[in-house]
Order: structure tokens, then C-alpha cells, then sequence
């Protein structure tokens, strides 16, 4: 039986970014000279599933020159962002909304589609990609229903507005939001004829740009239980297409460990902890220099069962609590979920880092020259206070490596 879930009544109870300032000045710029302006879409959505969000997106019938024109009348700062496409960004402030002007699809390329603008809010609806990301709310609050998202919300259905292949086919990144929102908002109960759309056009996602692939990628591995996606998603042959090969069983032990994880340590763990193959895919999905570095760390293996607490505090030190984490749920997934590694997490949870006690300027105050010889003396130090557990002086350690100072 399918879940039934309880829905915030948006009309009574109408959530926090409809009650903002911005939001009140931004209706009143939009309908000042006849315009009409609903609200559509994930804040939407979200509000009634009583989920907080800031991204704010406004549909209207004024043109976007028009739109423009009123933003900037009433003094609100106003970007093209993508005026081809009908998007005006409006900024109050720390406050962003997405405007943008009815429109209806007239050519597919796979990535994106030409557009033409309509005064048809019926078919401004039909033209976006899932039932519940077409609801409406009206500046009275009212909500406005046109392709049945409210009952497919409510037992956590994703459904495709239309024809599922056809509309894959307009924008072939609408197979990883499938996905991604499944991994959301579904409850156990895909779609048949969105899979089956999905397997069909798996094969045709190497023309994807890279950066709306990794993002839509991160955002599923972000969500509370991706698993179910995942599976979906490699049942029909879209993950491998994407990554290559990949160890769904692994995540499921990372996942299982009910330790709080996020998108990369999955994605590491999703792509078996290899390092090579990590690499590569981090390199073809253009991954921040941040993000690869934090997944070379992650793979490195200084982390082991049964580390003493001593041993445990240097590698503390030496990876960061970060770095150091990242290796325990590695580990902790290799070696299977009948290790404990939950001590290792709580050291990193109470880490401070112990300051090295001496620097350049105390070499230099004790007759050492400039140049690489102090620099490899400060490093033997160093690694010498560390094997002392961080225990010894700074004038201990003068002594030792420098007795004729």
C-alpha cells in the first residue's frame, strides 16, 4: 500500500520566504502594471512537504524585457541571467529569485531547447520535467494543480509530465534528475515507463556537459538514502554509463554504518576506494582541486584497525580530522561493519591540534643560516616531537638537535 504522506496547508500555514520583505516587494514590482506572477516549482514543493528552502523561483506572463523594466523601477537590482531563455535574477539583498517568463519548448537538442514565450500557464506546466515540480502558488496563496503533482507529492511518486521519452529527449539530463529525485522524494514505487525511458537513452549521456552531470550526481549521493536510486539507476544501466564500474554493496555497508556521511566519502566509497579510478572520474567530472586533493587523503591507508590511541593522535595530526575521518569510514567499510571503529571517530570529534612548539626564527636565534638545511631540520623536529606524543619543549628540542647552541 502505497505511503500517504501529510502535506503543510501552504494556504494557512504559509512558509517563512513568502512572509519576507523581498518576496512582497518583488510581487509588487511584477503586478504594479498588470503582470501575473506564481510561484512554481522546488520552494514549492518543499514548503509542502514542509521542507525549508531559499531558492526561490517566480514564473510570470511579463516579458523579460518587461520584467527588467519593473525590477528596475522599483529600484531592485535586476541580471540577464538567462534572458535567451526568459530568467531574469533578482537581488534584494542577500535575497535571490529566479523569474522567469512563461514560455513553451520548441526544439529539443538533448541538452537544451529552443523557447518561445506564452501567455499559457497550462503550457508553461506542461513543459517541465516532473508532476510535483509543476505546482503553482499564487501571490493569495492559493495553489494552482494543473498536471496532478499534489497527489503524486503526497505518496512520494515521480512521474514525468507527458510522455517520459519524449521528454528525456528534450534534455537528456532529465534521466539523472529521475534519479535524483527518487532518491528524494520516492517511496518504493518508480515508474515503470520512466525506467524503461531512462535504460533506453543510457547510451546517449556522454554529451552531457560535464558540470550538470557531477552536480546532479552530488546532489543524489547527497541525499538521505541514495541506495535505492542507485540500484535503480545501475539496474537500468545509467550509473555504469556514467562512472563505470562500482560497488553498490560497499556503499550500502557505509550507509548502514548510520554514521553521517556526505557525497564525496560516498562517491569514494560507490567508485571501491580506487584510487586510480577515482582520479579519472574526478578528473572527467571537474571536481575542485579541493575535492581531488580531499580524495587522494581519503585513499591513502594511514588509517588502520587497531591503531593504539598514541598512533591514532598522529595521524590526527598529520591528516587533519577531516582527512583522518575520511580514512576511518574507508577503513571501517573495507574491513566490514563487525570492526568498531567508533572510537577513532570520537578522538576526531574531540581533536585539537597540539602546536609544534619551535619555528624558523627560533633556528635563526640559534645561529642557523637561511636556506634548506633548515628547513629539513625543522621537519626532523618535528617528527621527533611527534614520536614524543607532543611532549617535548621547544627547549628540549633545541637540546637535542642543537647541543651547541
Amino acid at each position: 500500500m502505497p505511503i500517504s504522506r501529510h502535506l503543510v496547508d501552504i494556504h494557512q500555514h504559509p512558509p517563512r520566504w513568502r512572509r519576507w520583505p523581498e518576496t512582497e516587494a518583488i510581487i509588487e514590482a511584477l503586478t504594479s502594471d498588470g503582470g501575473s506572477v506564481r510561484f512554481v516549482g522546488g520552494c514549492v514543493r518543499d514548503s509542502l512537504l514542509g521542507i525549508v528552502t531559499e531558492d526561490i523561483d517566480i514564473a510570470t506572463d511579463l516579458l523579460p524585457d518587461k520584467v527588467l523594466k519593473q525590477l528596475e523601477k522599483a529600484n531592485i537590482t535586476a541580471i540577464p541571467t538567462g534572458i535567451e531563455h526568459g530568467t531574469v535574477t533578482a537581488v534584494m539583498g542577500k535575497k535571490h529569485f529566479e523569474i522567469t517568463t512563461l514560455r513553451v519548448d520548441t526544439k529539443g537538442h538533448g541538452r537544451h531547447a529552443d523557447v518561445a514565450f506564452t501567455l499559457d500557464w497550462q503550457q508553461d506546466a506542461e513543459r517541465r520535467d516532473f508532476t510535483f515540480n509543476a505546482l503553482y502558488l499564487d501571490p493569495a496563496g492559493h495553489l494552482v494543480d494543473p498536471v496532478g503533482g499534489l497527489a503524486d507529492l503526497k505518496v512520494g511518486y515521480v512521474r514525468f509530465i507527458g510522455n517520459a521519452r519524449a521528454r528525456i529527449r528534450e534534455d537528456r539530463l532529465r534521466v539523472l534528475r529521475y534519479f535524483r529525485f527518487y532518491a528524494r522524494f520516492g517511496a518504493d514505487n518508480p515508474d515503470k515507463d520512466a525506467l524503461q525511458a531512462c535504460a533506453n537513452f543510457a547510451s546517449e549521456l556522454g554529451n552531457l556537459s560535464v558540470e550538470r552531470v557531477q552536480k546532479e550526481l552530488m546532489l543524489l549521493l547527497a541525499a538521505e538514502d541514495p541506495y535505492p536510486a542507485l540500484v535503480l539507476m545501475s539496474e537500468t544501466g545509467v550509473l555504469e554509463a556514467l562512472v563505470g564500474p562500482v560497488d553498490l554493496q560497499k556503499l550500502k555497508r557505509l550507509l548502514s554504518l548510520n554514521i553521517e556521511s556526505d557525497a564525496v566519502q560516498r562517491f569514494a566509497v560507490l567508485l571501491k576506494g580506487n584510487q586510480k579510478s577515482l582520479h579519472s572520474m574526478a578528473d572527467k567530472l571537474r571536481f575542485s582541486n579541493k575535492q581531488k586533493e580531499r580524495i587522494s587523503v581519503m585513499c591513502a591507508g594511514q588509517v588502520t584497525e587497531n591503531m593504539s590511541p598514541q598512533d591514532r593522535n598522529i595521524a590526527l595530526y598529520q591528516l587533519g580530522p577531516l582527512g583522518f575521518v575520511d580514512q576511518t569510514l574507508m577503513r571501517w567499510v573495507d574491513e566490514g561493519s563487525q570492526y568498531d571503529l567508533t572510537p577513532y571517530l570520537e578522538d576526531a570529534a574531540r581533536w585539537t591540534a597540539p602546536v609544534f612548539p619551535v619555528n624558523g626564527g627560533d633556528l635563526l636565534a640559534h645561529g642557523m643560516a637561511e636556506g634548506e638545511a633548515l628547513g629539513r631540520l625543522l621537519k626532523q623536529m618535528e617528527a621527533c616531537w611527534i614520536a614524543s606524543g607532543f611532549k617535548l619543549s621547544k627547549a628540549a628540542l633545541i637540546r637535542e638537535f642543537l647541543p651547541d647552541a
